[in-house]
């Protein structure tokens, strides 16, 4: 393995402990969920931040797009999946198993067909949400729920919050295994460098510095949900004009997925 290699797959392993030391700090309670959360963030960022080194530094491998598969289903599915046993559902732990199994089996099966129908690795865009987006919004929920200034009103266990966080969860893990197409954002550092600020600020002191990015991330990840399709959907048709007046041909660029 050479240097140019090394350096993204170190990105990789800390991205991977990350979601390693989520689960681990869910695990030990409520006084650890905010930093549970956090990791969850961070763990994101480095995800975007190894694929861009790698293709930067010409060290892409298969070893490297192999390893990224097993930190995703650590630090976003496992990682998430944990946090909301901890935080929802208390009282009915039925449907607290439930919903946590769901969201562990929808990343699984949303990474298995990612790794078969893709070859590209979401360079032309994912089919279905990629499943970063579901970890970030169980990540951002939480910890607006643990800052001071959010606490009152995001209630998780219980309440119209709860049911939306919940829902939430459900409708993005149900996206995942679909194949409505996203784009992938963190190939436009426009995007990708203000979200890597972002989440730097989650772990400021200031008592208004972390809630609002957190608020901020929430709103960008809502537009991406929702937006997200039409943007990809726009782009494919404008590719797909520009190819038939170049070639007269179109085949290929349709909006399916596999």
């Amino acid at each position: 393995m050479s240097w140019r290699q090394i350096i993204p797959t170190v990105i990789t392993l800390l991205a991977m402990l990350c979601g390693f030391f989520s689960i681990l700090l869910s695990i030990e309670g409520e006084k650890h969920f905010l930093l549970s959360a956090q990791f969850i963030m961070l763990a994101m960022i480095l995800d975007g931040l190894d694929g861009n080194f790698a293709r930067l530094l010409k060290g892409t491998s298969p070893f490297g797009a192999e390893l990224d598969t097993y930190v995703d289903l650590t630090a976003f599915g496992l990682a998430p999946a944990v946090l909301i046993y901890q935080v929802a559902l208390q009282r009915h732990v039925d449907w607290r198993i439930l919903m946590t199994s769901l969201v562990v089996l929808s990343g699984v099966i949303r990474l298995a067909r990612f790794k078969v129908i893709d070859p590209a690795r979401g360079q032309a865009g994912y089919c279905g949400l990629p499943i970063t987006a579901s970890a970030g919004w169980v990540a951002i929920f939480v910890m607006m729920s643990e800052t001071k200034v959010f606490a009152d009103f995001f209630q998780l266990g219980y309440g119209p919050v709860g049911v939306l966080f919940l829902s939430g969860v459900l409708v993005m893990i149900t996206l995942q295994v679909s194949n409505v197409r996203y784009p992938k954002p963190t190939k436009f550092p426009a995007i990708f460098i203000p979200c890597v600020i972002l989440v730097l600020l989650l772990f400021a002191a200031g008592k208004y510095t972390a809630p609002l990015a957190a608020l901020v991330i929430l709103f960008m990840g809502v537009v991406y949900v929702v937006i997200g399709p039409f943007f990809t959907w726009i782009t494919r048709k404008l590719h797909l004009s520009r190819t038939i007046a170049m070639n007269g041909n179109g085949n290929g660029l349709g909006n399916h997925c596999a």
